[in-house]
């Protein structure tokens, strides 16, 4: 009966997405703009969900020739890994923006190098905290913005909405969790959960189908040897419960000055999901852009343009001098 139930609650989170309200809060007592060190907090935070310490596998891109105005953090999304960023990361670099990119528990180095094969989001969301960290002090006086994209725009607004005293700024890149072929592929998770929670499965080449049309993406997508395309019934259903919490996690976003980016040719994420993840946010600094032609990735795997680099320089020049960097010690 314990089983029959978990499953129900499970399969509830998948479908429901537009009732955040039924999922559990991960970030109660979220606290306003701190600049003081709040490091005994966040390790007792740690120790109190269970979260073993990580160094997320980082990488990282920045010319010394280029005098560094602002830096950029960069978190990918499902499947993907760090180097996903590589082109973006070194356009970025050229305009004096230093760029870093780390890998998600259960993603990436994770699974090589540190033997981290499952998604973990609290584990996640320490890690990005610690990188934010760690980069303030590495680049001191330079104002820090946070990026993600699709399960990464998610982690990077969930971030902002616990952690606003530690970047300038978000960029959010198609974060919303409303699917097309939402109600199909939940009740084929819910099914393989019941078989065996633990089994992964391929999802991956079903991903690739919805979020992009070009051939070479596809190929390149499937046959890159870090990409992870099997994901057991188990994580993805922590996953969805996840991406839930977006319209919570964009409410407790007050003031921080938040870009939210989707591709109107996405057919993976539903574009009006975005727009309503937007009109959620708290802040009266905010944007959205709306990319003619663009799919689901745009700032990953070199699926950016000349028109998408200027927007997103542009807006973070446009921050920069209002930023208040903090100073991390």
């Amino acid at each position: 009966m314990s089983l029959f139930i978990e499953v129900l609650a499970a399969l509830a989170a998948l479908l429901f997405l537009q009732f955040p309200a039924f999922a559990a809060s991960a970030e109660a007592g979220v606290s306003s703009d701190a600049k003081a060190d709040r490091k005994a907090e966040y390790a007792a935070a740690d120790k109190a969900k269970g979260i073993k310490r990580a160094n997320a596998p980082c990488i990282a891109w920045s010319d010394p020739d280029v005098p560094t105005r602002a830096v950029l953090l960069c978190i990918h999304g499902l499947g993907l890994h760090k180097d996903t960023y590589e082109a973006f990361g070194k356009r970025m670099q050229a305009l004096g923006i230093a760029t870093y990119a780390i890998d998600v528990r259960g993603f990436g180095d994770f699974m090589a190098s540190k033997g981290q094969r499952t998604c973990d989001f609290d584990g996640c969301l320490s890690d990005v905290r610690r990188s934010l960290i760690a980069i303030r002090r590495a680049n001191p006086n330079k104002p820090v913005f946070l990026l993600g994209e699709s399960m990464g725009g998610a982690i990077a607004l969930r971030v902002t909405s616990m952690y606003p005293e530690l970047i300038d700024g978000l960029i959010s890149s198609v974060p919303a969790g409303d699917r097309f072929k939402q109600g199909r592929s939940s009740w084929k998770v819910a099914i393989k959960y019941l078989k065996n929670k633990d089994k992964p499965f391929n999802v991956g080449e079903s991903v690739i189908e919805q979020a992009t049309q070009k051939p070479e993406l596809r190929e390149a997508w499937s046959k890159d040897p870090v990409a992870r395309m099997n994901i057991s019934p188990k994580e993805l259903m922590q996953f969805q419960m996840f991406m839930n919490q977006n319209h919570k996690s964009a409410k407790l976003i007050t003031s921080k000055p938040v870009l939210i980016v989707q591709g109107c040719e996405d057919k993976l994420v539903k574009p009006e999901g975005t727009v309503e993840l937007y009109n959620k946010l708290s802040t009266s600094d905010r944007e959205i852009v709306l990319i003619p032609n663009a799919e689901h990735l745009i700032f990953e795997e070199n699926q950016f343009n000349d028109e998408v680099i200027t927007k997103v320089a542009g807006w973070i020049d446009n921050h920069i001098s209002a930023s208040g960097t903090n100073q991390i010690k």
